[in-house]
């Protein structure tokens, strides 16, 4: 962002931790990879992404930053009762995704960057951080579009997958909301519907 004064940078990056934050994914990465994913946004995506004008340059940058992602950020050994139950290992596209769209979320839709007009013209072509039950309630709104293999979890979700949940968010948009509501208010819609409807299940 190099446009910027000194606390205009600041208030970004301020913006921009308080977005990875707010992800329940950093929890799950090792310790400092918070830190590497704010360096590649602020130093390598954000000025590109600011910029673009249509769609697919939107999905080139979010592909680009999610290819970065599963190559150098890293989950954290998992351990339940001193019993190692997940060994160290790369992020999977999902989790990266997540990660980078809630980030989006709270960058672009709820702070207005880089600013409302940009914003404006921004938030339908951001996707919707679609977490665990999210996805079990895509599968059940949408049976015939997904596989026997459709992951139950964003762990397990892989690029082919990733680009197939967003297809159906978009579709839900357009069934359910009449096309009258972008993917950043769909997640906050549904995430809360479906946490709701799946706690009791």
């Amino acid at each position: 962002m190099s446009n910027l004064s000194a606390e205009e940078k600041l208030r970004f990056e301020n913006i921009v931790d308080m977005g990875l934050a707010y992800s329940a994914m950093i929890r799950l990465f090792v310790k400092g990879e918070k830190v590497k994913l704010q360096e590649q946004f602020v130093n390598s995506t954000a000025e590109r992404l600011f910029n673009i004008t249509s769609k697919q340059e939107f999905d080139d940058i979010h592909s680009d930053f999610c290819k970065w992602g599963i190559k150098n950020i890293f989950l954290a050994e998992r351990k339940r009762n001193g019993i190692v139950i997940k060994s160290k290992g790369p992020a999977s596209y999902g989790q990266i995704a997540k990660t980078l769209d809630v980030l989006l979320k709270v960058v672009v839709y709820y702070c207005h960057l880089p600013d409302l007009e940009g914003s404006n013209k921004l938030c339908p072509w951001i996707n919707a951080a679609v977490d665990t039950n999210m996805m079990r309630e895509l599968r059940e709104n949408y049976p015939n579009e997904v596989q026997p293999s459709w992951p139950t979890a964003i762990e397990e979700v892989q690029e082919k997958e990733y680009l197939k949940i967003q297809e159906l968010v978009r579709r839900a948009i357009r069934e359910l909301h009449n096309d009258k509501i972008t993917p950043p208010q769909y997640d906050d819609i549904h995430w809360r519907l479906a946490n709701q409807k799946y706690a009791r299940s």
